[in-house]
């Protein structure tokens, strides 16, 4: 599995995705404010940033998740190794204690 297959697998599958992006976007809008008013971002700017900071939370995921076995796995074996250990649950939850920080 890919990280763009694994992307799409956690949204399908868990709300990990909508916790985190509502998070991301609300501290970019407090980022945003603490900005000179020259320097201040879009709101398209704001939710790219917002959009990256996931895309790199998936990232680092799907390097933890990587292992010798999944490695080279197919995405079927990607997808019951993540149910039967419950990752997405985990995720989840993480996601909703994550507290955004500068």
């Amino acid at each position: 599995m890919n990280v763009d297959e694994l992307d799409q697998y956690i949204k399908d599958n868990c709300r990990a995705y909508d916790i985190f992006i509502e998070k991301a976007r609300e501290d970019q809008i407090d980022r945003n404010s603490r900005r000179k008013v020259s320097k201040r971002f879009n709101d398209d700017k704001m939710e790219r940033a917002a959009q990256k900071s996931w895309h790199d939370v998936v990232v680092n995921f799907h390097e933890k998740l990587k292992s010798d076995t999944l490695k080279k796995a197919s995405p079927l074996r990607w997808k019951n190794f993540i149910e039967e250990n419950e990752i997405l649950e985990s995720f989840e939850d993480s996601m909703a204690e994550l507290e955004m920080s500068e």
